[in-house]
């Protein structure tokens, strides 16, 4: 297979429309039927915002040799397409810590607990931190900066380790992973605390619980991570795999993080 690039773009399509259908849905259900637009819609609007960002550079980089094999392009077009993966890296790692404090912040709507309270902003102050630590990783992984993306053999610079990028990587993904799955899980026991019929609570926890879904994408990514190593050559065609589930990873988290908003819609 010579050309993923059609695959990427069939991802990026799909989750460009769901996450803002399910967003506008949300900002809908919170602003008109409830009246109670808070923090949590803010913060997922934000996340929305970046994830449009990073749709748009993937665009960027699917017209510039993204999911091609590097013999099918130029050097000029082959240098466009790695830097705006470069920026897809970036808006990707702001996208998913946003989307971690956005879904806390609804959680913290809800929970009673004191001790669920204390899981939610340990989650949420950990993705803040870990997101930005791992965006200037990203950032100045090169010095200068754009060396990363500069094909000229004649400029130079020096980058850190790939391997130590790919562990950093590695790291990152599998810590989302379990915070995704940790969110999955305190739904139920954050419902059991309410005031509402077995049924009810039920139906609450599962709709709360999809909030995780983008923990499985995460976890399918991991094998991978290793395709970040040795970014120049083959890069575009080798990280195919990266592109897709990275879009589904953040897609999903964020139209799964919407469903819980809209309870009120299937009342009606």
């Amino acid at each position: 297979m010579y050309d993923r690039s059609t695959q990427i773009l069939a991802v990026c399509v799909l989750f460009f429309i769901l996450s803002w259908l399910s967003v506008g849905l949300r900002v809908y259900v919170k602003s008109r039927l409830l009246k109670q637009v808070g923090w949590d819609d803010a913060a997922m609007l934000a996340t929305l915002l970046l994830f449009t960002v990073y749709l748009s550079c993937q665009l960027g980089s699917l017209a510039h040799g993204n999911g091609r094999h590097r013999a099918t392009m130029t050097d000029a077009t082959a240098q466009i397409g790695l830097m705006y993966w470069f920026f897809c890296e970036l808006f990707y790692t702001l996208s998913t810590s946003m989307l971690k404090i956005a879904i806390g912040l609804f959680f913290l709507r809800i929970a009673v607990n004191k001790w669920h309270i204390l899981i939610i902003k340990t989650i949420m102050c950990c993705s803040a931190v870990l997101g930005l630590a791992y965006f200037f990783i990203v950032l100045f992984q090169c010095h200068p900066i754009s060396f990363w993306w500069d094909l000229n053999p004649n400029h130079h610079g020096r980058c850190m380790s790939a391997s130590v990028f790919s562990v950093a990587g590695y790291v990152v993904s599998a810590l989302n992973s379990v915070a995704d799955w940790i969110f999955g899980v305190l739904p139920i026991f954050i419902v059991k605390d309410l005031q509402m019929h077995r049924h009810q609570k039920a139906v609450v926890a599962i709709i709360l619980g999809f909030a995780a879904v983008g923990s499985s994408a995460t976890i399918i990514r991991l094998p991978y991570v290793w395709t970040l190593e040795h970014y120049k050559g083959e890069f575009l065609w080798r990280t195919a795999d990266v592109a897709i589930w990275t879009t589904v990873e953040v897609g999903i988290g964020i139209t799964a993080g919407n469903l819980g908003t809209l309870r009120p819609l299937l009342q009606r």
